[in-house]
């Protein structure tokens, strides 16, 4: 069942319209109290839901398109592997959400509220978390490519091995996160908070704009930088001016 440019305000009103697969188009649910929603697959396309309370809803089969969840709450939602992009959750609640081998990509959920969600396995590519704190959600084997960071806390998290294309780590907690082996290719690391807990072993930073005044707070053993990265590191970090140029013969 299909419906376009309705607003609907009330869960009861909702749950009468859902069946085995139910589209919404156009259509608003700003505010609505739509706690508990139950729905074997759902699509919302190009729907607002801004400030809708949709805690603890229950859908195996959620698709979201460009839609605005700005301020929504979606504490513990389960929607296991659900396809939502272009969308916006700017300071939604998804604390406790689970949405694991999940695609959500090129949406934006700066300020957003992620404390116990489970994101394992889930695709990130293009996606903004300006801000947000994610040192307490599960991130492994998430894919993380185009992903903006910046200000973010990712703190104790691993990522080890991984390639790292277009993420921008500008100012993040970074204190207890493991970049072992990581190839870093077009990201920013300029500001970010390092502690001595923060491994980069064996790292390739060649394709980051690093601070060296930071990089130096961490394990780099057997990282791959490039010479005036290196140069950055030992100056910013130690005060130390490495001076490469043949010397004078008299």
């Amino acid at each position: 069942m299909e419906y376009e440019g309705l607003t609907i305000t009330d869960g009861d009103r909702l749950f009468r319209m859902l069946d085995s697969e139910t589209v919404f188009r156009l259509c608003r649910f700003d505010d609505a109290d739509l706690a508990g929603i139950e729905a074997d697959a759902l699509s919302l396309e190009e729907c607002s839901l801004k400030g809708a309370d949709l805690t603890g809803m229950l859908c195996p089969a959620l698709r979201v398109r460009d839609s605005a969840l700005d301020g929504a709450v979606l504490r513990g939602v389960e929607a296991y592997e659900a396809e939502i992009t272009g969308s916006t959750f700017t300071s939604a609640d998804l604390m406790r959400s689970k949405l694991n081998l999940s695609s959500i990509t090129d949406c934006d959920f700066s300020g957003a509220a992620f404390d116990d969600a489970n994101l394992f396995g889930a695709d990130l590519t293009g996606s903004r978390f300006r801000g947000v704190d994610l040192s307490k959600a599960l991130m492994d084997g998430t894919k993380l490519e185009r992903v903006d960071f910046s200000l973010a806390s990712l703190r104790g998290h691993g990522f080890g091995s991984q390639r790292l294309a277009g993420v921008n780590l500008t100012e993040a907690d970074l204190a207890g996160c493991d970049f072992t082996g990581v190839v870093f290719d077009g990201c920013h690391l300029v500001g970010s908070f390092m502690d001595e807990e923060t491994r980069l072993d064996g790292a390739d930073l060649r394709g980051a704009v690093v601070s060296g005044e930071h990089l130096a707070r961490a394990s780099l053993r057997g990282a791959v930088m490039l010479p005036m990265q290196a140069k950055a590191l030992v100056f910013e970090g130690f005060g130390v001016v490495v001076d490469d140029s043949e010397p004078r013969r008299e």
